[in-house]
């Protein structure tokens, strides 16, 4: 029985743990970023802009078609054609002054210099920027994420130190029920420590109100049910090396999609310099025409008369090979202007980083020191409550006591929360 025992219980440890799991959603705070991204009203557009670059490339592509083009008109001449000079008894025909046409002409490019390719590589680079700039949107939720879910993950730790105290304030009001039974305390002291016990709860009440409308924006911008704060988690183990963590974020390469924005710019001016010089190319094309009219080709006879011709034709605008040469200074100034405002970028971001990272490290340090600020204060709380049990200390310096190590906890508890919020806007800042 004891074997079976003791090979069952660690399934059965599992599957209970399973059970609540599967009970109780976890979300980390990577997955609330992905479903922000999937959630927000922004997502839409991305998917509007998909389409848009979709059909904007294949409209591009149907000048490879063939062009069909119809005409038609009609005209009437003050004049019409004589032959002044005719032998004699030859008489000249008689041409109408009323002209008719209609024409059907089929063309087809067999070569435009690049100016079609260079429209599609342009039409690419405006979609990518057009993208880049909706992820830079998206991405600036990252903050508010952040605000909201390590300010849930304080008020939970706020609310579970609150749970202790009063776990401990009804020990002590034991104690004291007990220290005026020996005669050494008085019902004024019972009176103190319920005063505390009572502001307390009110402490309760607040955090749980703020937990609700905390939990019910990350609801909101995720798009899930999350109405628990023990349904998110820390996201860095207390034993974790700050230090090390620190200094692999400072170590990383930055990855903002800024950057991703200024490449697309720059692309986008080189597919514009490229349109320039296709601009200046000659157009080869093939064509057919055909029409009906009066006259046809046959200017000598003037009836109505089905008609058609087939080529190839050249067309070259040599003017346009003037503005080449200033486009190419206008791409190298434009790109010149991109590169500035990248710069600029980096080392507005790399100002953010260096401040950020000084206060990560001050927390580093303030954490260690509220460490031992906690340690302490639970000795000279320990040492009041002997000192009550004594008869040499009262309730007021019980309470106050009580007070101040309930104070340092939550100092360390809002500076740990602190650390760990500032290392994220840093891997925020760079992107890491």
């Amino acid at each position: 029985m004891k074997r079976f025992l003791y090979t069952i219980l660690p399934f059965l440890l599992l599957c209970s743990q399973l059970y609540k799991l599967e009970a109780q959603q976890i979300y980390t705070l990577e997955e609330c970023y992905r479903l922000v991204d999937m959630n927000y009203p922004l997502v839409k557009r991305y998917d509007l802009l998909e389409k848009a670059e979709e059909f904007t490339l294949k409209n591009a592509y149907t000048k490879y078609f063939p062009q069909i083009s119809f005409s038609a008109s009609a005209s009437w001449q003050t004049e019409s054609l004589t032959f002044p000079f005719l032998p004699d008894g030859v008489v000249a025909p008689d041409y109408s002054r009323d002209h008719y046409n209609t024409v059907i002409e089929v063309s087809q490019v067999l070569w435009d210099g690049g100016e079609i390719a260079a429209e599609r590589a342009n039409i690419k680079a405006k979609s990518k920027i057009d993208k880049q700039e909706h992820n830079i949107n998206m991405y600036s939720l990252r903050e508010q994420v952040n605000g909201i879910y390590f300010g849930i993950l304080l008020l939970k730790e706020q609310r579970r130190l609150t749970d202790i105290m009063l776990d401990q304030l009804d020990n002590e009001y034991e104690r004291v029920v007990e220290c005026i039974r020996n005669g050494v305390a008085n019902d004024s002291d019972l009176d103190l420590i319920q005063v505390e016990i009572l502001t307390q709860k009110q402490n309760v009440a607040d955090v749980e109100s703020r937990l609700e409308a905390y939990l019910g924006m990350l609801s909101l911008m995720t798009g899930v049910k999350i109405d628990s704060p023990d349904m998110l988690v820390a996201p860095l183990d207390e034993n974790v090396d700050m230090e090390y963590l620190l200094d692999t974020i400072i170590s990383a390469q930055v990855k903002r999609p800024e950057l991703e924005l200024y490449d697309a710019r720059l692309e986008q001016i080189d597919t514009q310099l490229k349109y320039w010089i296709a601009g200046g190319m000659p157009e080869l094309k093939l064509f057919a025409r055909g029409g009906f009219g009066r006259p046809a080709f046959d200017i000598f006879n003037d009836s109505f008369r089905p008609y058609a011709i087939a080529g190839v034709s050249l067309q070259w605008n040599i003017s346009e090979l003037y503005s080449i040469s200033y486009g190419k200074k206008a791409v190298k100034y434009n790109k010149q202007q991109v590169e500035a405002v990248r710069e600029t970028f980096l080392y507005n971001n790399m100002l953010q980083a260096n401040e950020k990272v000084s206060e990560v490290r001050r927390y580093i340090s303030v954490v260690n020191d509220d460490s031992e600020i906690v340690k302490l204060m639970e000795k000279i709380r320990k040492s009041v409550e002997t000192g009550v049990e004594n008869g040499t200390k009262n309730a007021t310096d019980l309470i106050h006591s009580i007070s101040k190590e309930d104070v340092a906890k939550k100092q360390l508890i809002l500076h740990k929360i602190e650390l760990m919020k500032s290392l994220y806007e840093l891997k925020n800042i760079k992107n890491i």
